[in-house]
């Protein structure tokens, strides 16, 4: 009885009790207040009940330590359709911290991120876009850490609450390929050419988050469409 109770008290918050017991703040950005004053999907929901938002930085490394945002592209979409005509691309402006092997793979050097938004605004218009969406990633977990340490050092809280829908673990979970480690590469462009999806010439945060939405969609089709499986089952 006892080691129940503890187990059950020990259990980890979902995000929409996380979501539900942080108090708005008056000097919050009004993206993040309605982030905030949103539910989040139900965790019962199939996918088809469920609207997405696909979410890509572009950083100048992976180092949480010293690293940062240059660009953050996002486009909403469900498993019926992407809505392209709401893609955004966002540039940050952090004076002339550009990395020379960044600006090389992502082209963004310091003059053209001269004309960005502040990281706080530009994540802001993200919060107000994902609102009651879950966020869909191409290893997930990268844009996972980028806005915790984001909220940490802004808001002074260390837990977002979201989930997080990962194109690269739907893709090892579900295919065949995935399961029998046949895949020779797991990277975004590569399992786009798998599927037969065309490239995308230019490298941005905006064609990488419209490049993961529609290797979702695919997999969607291809790989869960049939199943019974709940959101619960799927979010990382």
């Amino acid at each position: 009885m006892l080691g129940k109770l503890f187990k059950r008290w020990d259990k980890k918050p979902s995000p929409e009790a996380i979501r539900q017991r942080t108090p708005i703040q008056p000097e919050w950005r009004d993206g993040l207040k309605r982030y905030f004053s949103t539910p989040l999907p139900n965790m019962h929901s199939s996918l088809k009940e469920v609207e997405f938002v696909a979410l890509d930085f572009e950083t100048t490394g992976l180092d949480l330590s010293e690293d940062k945002i240059l660009s953050i592209g996002f486009v909403p979409l469900t498993v019926q359709g992407i809505d392209i005509g709401q893609t955004e691309e966002l540039l940050v402006n952090h004076g002339e911290f550009v990395k020379a092997a960044s600006a090389e793979v992502n082209q963004l050097m310091p003059k053209r991120l001269a004309t960005g938004a502040s990281c706080v605004d530009a994540m802001d218009k993200f919060f107000h876009a994902a609102a009651g969406k879950v966020i869909l990633a191409h290893s997930a977990n990268i844009e996972r850490a980028f806005i915790e340490r984001h909220i940490r050092q802004n808001y002074q809280f260390e837990t977002f609450p979201a989930y997080f829908l990962d194109t690269l673990q739907l893709e090892k979970r579900f295919s065949y390929k995935g399961r029998t480690g046949a895949h020779s590469s797991y990277q975004l462009d590569d399992l786009r050419e798998f599927y037969g999806l065309p490239s995308y010439h230019s490298h941005s945060a905006a064609s990488d988050a419209l490049a993961c939405a529609e290797l979702f969609t695919v997999q969607f089709k291809k790989l869960l469409c049939t199943t019974n499986l709940e959101l619960k089952d799927l979010v990382v």
